[in-house]
């Protein structure tokens, strides 16, 4: 724990424990800065966050939320969710961070539910914005389905949508992207407009097409309002975020 910011988790929690303290801060208030100007957020907002880990782009949310808005959120690694609770729960309660017990090879290879059958733990229309940072990305298509969904049931009228996805559309082949790591020329079992990286891991990176993406929000009662690129596909004009951010509702 840090004297000069209690918040700050220690570097072993981090995705790249080498990375500088200006990256870890780097998403604190870009993410704020999205939530704030893109959903609009207000003080007294009810917030849910997908994969929230160890609290990351919660953090500037602690000096902005207040009674009776709220945080909660939620990820597959207890051990993530357990020092978040420590460290920022016990010193502000009305954020809350949950389990979600979600198989996942990577991060909870013990888990007892699927991403595809897993609820939400909340009562229909609690949440003002529901947000996720690089959870989509790595969403196979019945995941994906269920998430919105799920997102759907819970997010109350007039509330905001705001995750990060890979959008094929965007894709403009191979050698082409800001890393290797984002190239995806190989269908998803041959579903048109969905591709991954690494056919034989496909949730290590998944791209979906933008029919795709605005198919899955029908279904789920949501409509993509607008889709701003991102810096990975290495396209000229305007690039906000790594990956591509889209912006959903309910249906009106």
């Amino acid at each position: 724990m840090n004297d000069k910011d209690p918040f700050l988790p220690e570097t072993k929690y981090w995705q790249d424990p080498k990375e500088p303290y200006s990256h870890y801060y780097r998403w604190v208030w870009e993410y704020f800065a999205y939530l704030s100007l893109l959903c609009e957020i207000k003080r007294e907002s009810r917030i849910l966050e997908l994969g929230c880990s160890h609290g990351r782009t919660s953090r500037a949310l602690l000096q902005y939320l207040w009674n009776p808005g709220y945080y909660r959120g939620l990820d597959v690694d207890k051990e993530q969710v357990d020092e978040a609770s420590r460290r920022i729960t016990s010193i502000v309660p009305d954020f809350k961070y949950i389990h979600a017990d979600i198989y996942n090879r990577h991060y909870n290879p013990s888990g007892v539910k699927s991403a595809s059958e897993f609820e939400f733990p909340f009562e229909n229309e609690t949440f003002d914005c529901v947000y996720a940072a690089s959870v989509f990305t790595h969403l196979l298509p019945g995941e994906l389905e269920n998430y919105l969904g799920q997102t759907g049931r819970v997010l109350a009228p007039g509330g905001k949508i705001l995750f990060s996805f890979f959008v094929l559309d965007r894709y403009q082949g191979k050698g082409t992207c800001i890393s290797p790591n984002y190239e995806f020329d190989h269908l998803y079992n041959n579903m048109d407009g969905v591709k991954v990286k690494d056919p034989d891991y496909p949730d290590n990176a998944i791209a979906y097409s933008e029919h795709r993406i605005r198919e899955y929000a029908e279904k789920a009662n949501l409509e993509v309002t607008r889709i701003i690129n991102g810096l990975w596909s290495n396209n000229p004009g305007h690039a906000l975020n790594e990956q591509d951010l889209v912006l959903m509702q309910l249906k009106t």
